[in-house]
């Protein structure tokens, strides 16, 4: 557990821990002995999202609001936290359904970047602001290099963007309940992209605005190869 920078010697409730790793998926064959990460999740989105404010703020002073909002979309965006969470081994220790594994659900954007947010919620709740901050910091604040070398708004803004440009219309998502386990819950979404009444892109996320996200994105790439 050390490799996740979590002092053991500090952990004061081991289950909360372990629940931290519990994909819904697994809770949902084993209902009756585990619940599952979601809750934390939540609080690790919140306590992720100021941590972030507060060290944009603190170290671009001269930075606008507006800039500050997007730098932090582009730090806490989906494939940046699942980065992080493969860096940090996350996937190799997921409690995962059999039904997952064979989705190569250790792999998703979707199930890792909520993994890492359920992480930072155990981590603000058991151990405390001050070790969360430096979790924050180290892992997740250092991606800012990488992202100030592309673009800092949301790839669905960019792509509004250009599609009113070129077409004077807004682009079009169709959202579809892609994957649904065997008692009926959707696990994953999967957003189309229409311009002009032609498919130009699809993305996957684990809501409907993650999965938009990831297929703007992809329509975002396949417009910078058009340019080229």
């Amino acid at each position: 557990m050390e490799s996740l920078w979590i002092p053991t010697n500090k952990v004061q409730n081991e289950e909360l821990l372990l629940l931290a790793f519990v994909h819904k998926s697994f809770a949902a064959d084993y209902k009756d002995v585990f619940t599952h990460n979601e809750r934390l999740e939540f609080v690790g989105d919140g306590i992720l999202g100021a941590v972030i404010n507060k060290l944009l703020f603190i170290n671009h002073q001269q930075m606008a609001e507006s800039e500050l909002t997007l730098y932090k979309i582009a730090l806490v965006r989906e494939e940046i936290l699942a980065e992080i969470a493969r860096d940090i081994k996350l996937n190799e220790i997921l409690f995962i359904s059999k039904w997952e594994e064979k989705m190569q659900g250790r792999q998703k954007d979707s199930i890792l970047s909520d993994a890492l947010e359920a992480l930072i919620g155990y981590l603000y709740i058991d151990l405390g602001i001050e070790i969360t901050e430096q979790f924050i910091k180290t892992y997740i604040y250092t991606k800012l290099e990488q992202i100030e070398k592309n673009p800092v708004k949301s790839y669905k803004t960019m792509i509004q963007e250009i599609v009113q440009k070129e077409h004077k219309v807004v682009p079009e998502y169709k959202d579809i309940e892609h994957v649904v386990d065997e008692k009926g819950n959707v696990s994953e979404y999967k957003s189309e992209i229409y311009i002009v009444g032609k498919k130009i892109s699809e993305g996957f996320g684990s809501n409907k605005k993650k999965a938009q996200e990831d297929a703007a994105k992809h329509c975002y790439e396949q417009i910078k190869v058009w340019e080229q």
